[in-house]
């Protein structure tokens, strides 16, 4: 699981195009989520960015390294 943010800056009269976002591995929990949020508020003010954030949740699937040489298709 990882948040990810993503900084818009303004472009035109109401219109915001993409300018960056944080890497996957940047942000793994709350806490961190809450404090790069609030320094990047500070550093990326409206109107002029516009700063939104979302939750990732991935799905890892794992075995040990001869079960996958036994059926390479174990992790599908």
């Amino acid at each position: 699981m990882y948040y990810e943010i993503n900084i818009n800056k303004l472009k035109t009269s109401n219109h915001y195009a993409h300018y960056f976002a944080t890497a996957k591995r940047s942000i793994t929990n709350k806490v961190d989520a809450a404090l790069m949020l609030r320094n990047l508020e500070d550093k990326f003010p409206m109107p002029e960015y516009r700063i939104t954030i979302s939750k990732h949740h991935e799905t890892i699937y794992s075995c040990s390294a001869e079960k996958f040489l036994e059926n390479p298709d174990y992790l599908d």
